[in-house]
């Protein structure tokens, strides 16, 4: 069986008392963005993968399904959904024509995160309009995906992020923005990376990476962006042409049921399953139902328009 999967989510410790209590061999691929795995499902024999993690619901997770990319899981073969896994993520979305084709795993968002040593208390709320702000030229990080850089400059513009109806314009504020920042990530580790040698001191970064950064004690804060903050769930599926569908399942119970405790201590993003047993104080500091509340699923963009925002993205950064 093979695992596709963000390299935080893959752990030799993890994974190996799952072999040896199953039997399964479990191979395991990583991936850099969602786009990059859904490329590489649909461009390989079927078969080839089995278990991957996309972020689902949202665009991602939409166009895969729309593409062909999943098979149904049954949901009988996975306890750990009616055992563990928490209410409030247990979204319609992860269902199709009356069929389950994600099981969520983790979630987080697409948040600010600031050095207030170096500029202040800027509130658990900022705006968008920092990113564009000549007084952090040379200070500013952000995510190196077209996708992502597209959806934050139509809200910085006041467009609706879904159906941006002035491309020329966003690319004239991407364009902008490319003067100011000093670096681009792709990873957690990256963007943990830029704060702590002091590359960056405000930007844009994933939840976990601030967490492991405040447990080392940096002087980050992590805040919400007013305009709109992209959430995500990454969630397990079954690749197209999987030939080990019910292993899959056990694995995806397994990772629920059996490890979410070391896997929460590991990335620092929610872990999804009550089974990770929370303290309070940790419940406390993760809010998952006010990140909720707080965060949007960006929608599906079908494959001419993911071109043109990557042909904007590429232009904007050669």
């Amino acid at each position: 069986m093979t695992y596709f999967s963000w390299g935080a989510y893959i752990d030799d410790a993890w994974i190996a008392p799952f072999e040896e209590d199953t039997g399964i061999t479990v191979n395991t691929e990583t991936y850099e963005s969602n786009a990059d795995a859904i490329n590489q499902i649909d461009n390989s024999p079927e078969g080839t993968y089995d278990v991957w993690t996309p972020s689902a619901p949202g665009a991602d997770f939409e166009r895969a399904y729309r593409n062909d990319l999943l098979e149904p899981i049954n949901v009988d073969n996975v306890p750990a959904w009616d055992d563990h896994i928490f209410e409030e993520v247990k979204l319609d979305a992860f269902w199709q024509e009356d069929e389950l084709y994600a099981v969520p795993m983790t979630f987080g968002f697409d948040g600010a995160i600031y050095n207030h040593d170096e500029v202040g208390d800027l509130g658990d709320t900022i705006s968008y309009d920092l990113l564009w702000d000549d007084e952090y030229e040379g200070d500013l990080t952000t995510r190196d995906d077209a996708a992502t850089q597209i959806w934050t400059a139509a809200k910085y513009l006041g467009q609706d992020p879904d159906e941006p109806e002035d491309l020329d314009a966003i690319q004239e504020a991407l364009s902008d923005d490319v003067d100011l920042v000093s670096t681009y990530w792709t990873s957690s580790a990256a963007s943990i990376q830029n704060f702590q040698e002091g590359e960056a001191t405000l930007g844009t970064s994933w939840d976990g990476a601030y967490h492991r950064l405040a447990a080392e004690g940096e002087p980050v804060t992590l805040a919400f962006w007013e305009e709109g903050t992209i959430g995500w769930i990454d969630s397990f599926c079954i690749a197209r042409g999987s030939e080990n569908t019910e292993e899959a399942e056990q694995f995806i119970d397994y990772m629920l049921s059996e490890v979410p405790r070391e896997w929460f201590e590991g990335p620092q993003y929610i872990v999804v399953s009550d089974a990770v047993d929370y303290t309070d104080e940790e419940l406390e500091q993760y809010a998952l139902e006010d990140a909720l509340a707080q965060t949007e699923f960006p929608a599906f963009n079908d494959d001419e328009t993911i071109q043109a925002y990557d042909e904007i993205w590429t232009d904007v950064t050669a």
